[in-house]
Formats: structure tokens, C-alpha cells, sequence
């Protein structure tokens, strides 16, 4: 599945383009994708890994955009259980986070502000 939310803010260039490719990252999208269909509207990776800063023990962190309406906490719940698997296999910590489509593009909360600035479309 595409995300339909496309910036052209954000990392760009071979860094993002080696984002998209992790497996990690691609296996995340695919399931998240599987299970919320057409409802997801993107995945933006954000944070130390996003900008090429990352550390051996740097979590991965994720927002999830979503098509209103959205329940944060059952929302959170959902995610936390079709990423947890991933997890296992991982070496990292997922760190996923619900958000409004609408929220998001808005740029309602500074996390948002960042993650449109620095974060990866992926």
C-alpha cells in the first residue's frame, strides 16, 4: 500500500531512501497497512533514526496517520499488538503512535511540527 500522505519535507535522498528499504521499517508498514486498509493514510518514521542519528539502542518511533474518527487509546492498543511480533524479531523498540490525518497535516502539536520537518515518509 502507498501512503497517501506525501511531504516533501523532511530527510530526503539516499538516507530516506535507505529508511524505506529497512526491513524493519517495511515489515512495520505492510502490517500496519494489512490492518487498517484503507484507514491508514501514512507511516512517518521520526526521531534519532530518522534523522541519522540513531544509536544501537535507539527505538523506532512511528506515527501512524489515520483517517478520522479515531479513539487515541483503543487505537494505541490495536498497534501495540499487530507491531508487537515485529518487535520480537527486532532489536529495536517500536514506538508507535496513533494520529488524526487531519491532526498531523494541521500541525497541531510540536511532535507533529518535527516529524513533518525532519521525519520519513516511508
Amino acid at each position: 500500500m502507498r501512503a497517501e500522505y506525501d511531504s516533501s519535507r523532511g530527510a530526503s535522498g539516499k538516507h530516506a531512501a535507505s529508511i524505506r528499504q529497512d526491513p524493519i521499517i517495511e515489515k512495520c508498514k505492510a502490517t500496519l497497512a494489512r490492518h487498517y486498509g484503507k484507514r491508514l493514510k501514512g507511516v512517518v518514521l521520526y526521531g534519532s533514526m530518522a534523522r541519522g542519528q540513531a544509536s544501537p539502542a535507539s527505538d523506532i518511533d512511528l506515527l501512524v496517520l489515520l483517517s478520522p474518527p479515531l479513539d487515541y487509546f483503543a487505537e494505541l492498543w490495536q498497534i501495540v499488538n499487530v507491531l508487537y511480533p515485529l518487535q520480537l524479531e527486532s532489536d529495536h523498540l517500536i514506538s508507535a503512535k496513533p494520529v488524526s490525518i487531519k491532526d498531523f497535516e494541521a500541525g497541531s502539536v510540536s511532535l507533529y511540527r518535527n516529524a513533518k520537518r525532519e521525519g520519513v515518509t516511508v
